[in-house]
């Protein structure tokens, strides 16, 4: 019996979240992110009681259905997902139970949120990717992570990126000796 009160203080005592992402700003091919990043970064911060993605009226089926697979709830603007996105951070903003709001954007229009999350008495975590990720948002969040790029290439790309750069300078002495 104390072996489960343990366990049930600990699990209660954790963070309780809620995970807002933008989604045609943050899942685009080119910033090479997936959910599944997100999802494991919110988790390792606490336990995750909500979990949206805002995607516009465009989105693919194929994407609305992977971020259903993906554990998050779709909402679907069919006006400016901005607006959408803004709602649903503040009705999570106004849940008692949460106490930390991760925001997946890159865009400074939602700077007066985070600075309104803020004056709730909520933390404000704010995820994005390079490049556009707003110096701004950075530094109003209590945490900004920047995934993307760095983070997802591999081993073998930096190891090819340092032999050009020898062969660039081997190349450079070379021409010098001539």
């Amino acid at each position: 019996m104390k072996v489960i009160r343990g366990v049930a203080g600990r699990v209660g005592r954790r963070k309780q979240l809620a995970v807002i992402v933008d989604g045609p700003n943050i899942l685009r091919k080119e910033l090479g992110l997936d959910l599944e990043e997100i999802r494991k970064i919110s988790e390792s911060m606490g336990r995750v009681r909500k979990a949206v993605v805002v995607l516009n009226r465009q989105a693919p089926e194929k994407l609305v259905e992977a971020v259903a697979n993906a554990g998050f709830d779709v909402k679907i603007s069919f006006g400016k997902p901005e607006v959408d996105f803004t709602i649903a951070a503040m009705e999570a903003a106004f849940t008692d139970k949460i106490q930390t709001l991760i925001l997946a954007t890159r865009s400074a229009a939602y700077l007066p949120i985070i600075h309104k999350i803020k004056e709730i008495g909520k933390e404000v975590v704010v995820i994005g990717a390079e490049p556009g990720f707003s110096v701004a948002l950075k530094k109003a969040a209590d945490l900004s992570l920047a995934l993307g790029e760095s983070s997802t290439k591999s081993p073998d790309t930096r190891d090819q990126r340092q032999n050009d750069s020898r062969k660039a300078k081997r190349n450079k002495n070379t021409k010098k000796e001539s």
